[in-house]
């Protein structure tokens, strides 16, 4: 049997992490408060199917123990010998029309054979149909009562607020590195495994925080008991970090060597998804750190932002050597093109004061990352150009306000500081619903606080949402070291 099976939790107790919503479960059973619809969300690979089984067993257990399953009961054994057929799982991907709900729903109607309840657990459910939802609503909306339903989803918002709404939300997080790591180490003790810290390192950074997909590939590179980083990068085709190097300085160079280096690393038998995640990770570290030393970073999240459209358009390919390829063509193209482009002083689209302005600005700077908080610009020396170009500048800085009789506001350089923000918060994966809600609205930092005035409804619930709020806070952190609260109006 595969590890991943053979080591699935068959109790509460036995599910490592996720302990608010285990318990929560759990106590629910033991009290026997159990509603008749629930919706477990969140990345693949972080335990929701495997908390609805034991959660469906437990309801039904006849010897449950605080309202964890015995597993030794007439019940529990049948569901763990996969004979129980009051309990069923369901696919929505293999089933997702309307007739395969309305066949749920007629087989719904007779009572369960052995069992307290029956129990439909429906994995994948974003992907039923419009009008399978609408006939699931159906029963959600008056259930049998000998029914329950524990429905899973990794795409949440595929999911109607209708079907929502009648569902009890549980949301799992991802595992850390670390969560991953010890359960690697607790099944490399069980079966006696010999285990180097490197292999460790790559499998949790290969698996993304899925627990699934880090054991399969931790059973994968097994070999004699063993496991070690050497016989990894012959098996899985790892680049050596020389190889690494020199790809992301051809990236940075736009040099369209990088496509043989790429055919090179692909006929040597490398794994070059892993390969270009290994890339982006290193842009992104790169990325930061340059960011705090107040430095231009707009190639770097090019090169984040092609890189991870590549992998994303591969995973729906049916070549997805051809999709990487494609990815970087367009890549080299769009920014060899931008190189070649007129220069913006002998063009003619736009007025000349309006060139000058921009031309001022641009050479006006924060001193330091922590610009805001000291209160301070540098307007570098304007070296002898045109007349005009000078009494341009005389009336800009003649036209704003000291910085500190504005209440710490941004002044010249607001759009650089907002766009700085949402460049920095791009590095960390938001959504585009949440940097178009930034860049619509205006900022301001008071005493530690930064004012984030939006100018639509939708704007603010997207800014006020928890999660957005923790990332907006993370990324100021990155950027000004004092910003302790944010307000949102």
């Amino acid at each position: 049997m595969a590890l991943y099976l053979t080591y699935r939790p068959q109790d509460f107790a036995s599910i490592v992490w996720q302990g608010f919503i285990k318990e929560t479960l759990q106590k629910a059973v033991a009290e026997d408060k159990t509603v008749w619809a629930y919706l477990f969300t969140g990345p693949r690979g972080t335990g929701k199917t495997s908390t609805a089984r034991i959660f469906a067993k437990a309801i039904n257990c006849e010897n449950s123990q605080k309202g964890n399953p015995c597993n030794a009961c007439q019940i529990c054994s049948a569901f763990n010998d996969n004979s129980l057929i009051d309990i069923i799982e369901i696919d929505a991907a293999s089933y997702t029309g309307v007739d395969n709900i309305r066949d749920i729903i007629e087989k719904a109607q007779f009572q369960p054979t052995r069992t307290k309840y029956k129990i439909y657990i429906v994995d994948e459910v974003h992907m039923l149909s419009k009008g399978a939802f609408n006939a699931l609503l159906k029963i959600l909306e008056e259930p049998p009562k000998h029914v329950k339903f524990i429905l899973a989803t990794t795409e949440i918002h595929k999911v109607p607020d209708t079907i929502l709404s009648r569902c009890q939300r549980y949301d799992f997080r991802n595992h850390t590195d670390d969560d991953v790591k010890e359960r690697l180490q607790y099944i490399a003790q069980q079966e006696w495994i010999s285990v180097d810290d490197e292999s460790y390192n790559y499998i949790v950074k290969s698996a993304e925080w899925g627990l699934r997909n880090a054991i399969s590939l931790f059973e994968q590179v097994i070999v004699d008991k063993k496991i070690s980083f050497t016989h990894i990068e012959e098996t899985l085709g790892i680049p050596s970090e020389d190889e690494k190097t020199k790809f992301i300085d051809k990236l940075l160079e736009k040099n369209i060597s990088l496509l043989d280096d790429f055919e090179t690393l692909l006929a040597s038998g490398k794994n070059m998804k892993n390969f270009l995640k290994d890339i982006m990770q290193d842009i992104q570290k790169k990325a930061i750190f340059e960011l705090k030393e107040w430095k231009d970073i707009s190639l770097l999240l090019s090169i984040l932002e092609s890189l991870q459209d590549m992998l994303m358009k591969s995973k729906h390919s049916f070549d997805e050597t051809m999709t990487l390829k494609i990815g970087l063509l367009q890549f080299l193209q769009t920014h060899i093109n931008s190189s070649h482009q007129v220069p913006a002083e002998v063009s003619p689209a736009k007025p000349l004061l309006s060139q000058e302005k921009d031309s001022i600005k641009s050479v006006t700077q924060p001193l330091s990352p922590q610009g805001w908080g000291e209160q301070k610009w540098a307007k570098k020396e304007i070296q002898k150009e045109t007349p005009s170009l000078l009494e341009a500048a005389q009336n800009i800085f003649a036209e704003e306000k000291p910085f500190e009789d504005l209440g710490w506001q941004m002044t010249p350089n607001q759009d650089f500081q907002m766009n700085t923000l949402i460049d920095t918060m791009k590095t960390l994966w938001v959504k585009a619903a949440v940097t178009m809600s930034l860049k619509g609205s205006s900022f301001r930092v008071q005493e530690h606080i930064l004012h984030i005035d939006t100018k639509t409804k939708i704007a603010r619930d997207t800014l006020e949402k928890a999660d957005t709020r923790s990332i907006i806070l993370q990324a100021c952190e990155q950027m000004w070291t004092n910003i302790d609260v944010l307000q949102i109006s």
